[in-house]
């Protein structure tokens, strides 16, 4: 596994491998649309078939299934069959802990954004 900090590079004066940069790259563009962000939030807690996944999120079967298989295609889903259902649930749930943290960053820059615009305004 690639593990080494920005301050090892630094200190060996050493190139950084890209390489995991690249993946992560890879990955944030398979997340880069709501669709799919709204997709692993739902499917965070339990797996969910095609009808309750149209019925949450409010897309047609046809719109949902493309964004189900690039996101089983890079490996951010997998599936389950039951009968004639497919189950889809998250590989690994620290993608949705990454969420998270992104979703946190972006909800404290609002709420210093709305500090300043309210600060603004009171003068």
């Amino acid at each position: 596994m690639l593990e080494y900090s920005k301050e090892q590079a630094m200190a060996n004066n050493t190139k950084i491998d890209m390489t995991i940069f690249n993946l992560q790259a890879e990955l944030s563009k398979t997340l880069s649309h709501p669709i799919r962000l709204a997709l692993l939030h739902s499917l965070r807690d339990s797996e969910k078939n095609v009808n309750e996944l149209t019925e949450i999120l409010g897309i047609s079967q046809s719109n949902l299934s493309q964004h189900l298989a690039l996101m089983r295609q890079k490996g951010i889903l997998q599936t389950r069959r039951q009968g004639t259902c497919v189950y889809y649930s998250v590989v690994n749930g620290k993608i949705n802990q990454a969420c998270d943290m992104v979703r946190e960053v972006l909800i404290d820059q609002l709420t210093q954004k709305h500090k300043l615009t309210k600060g603004l305004s009171e003068r």
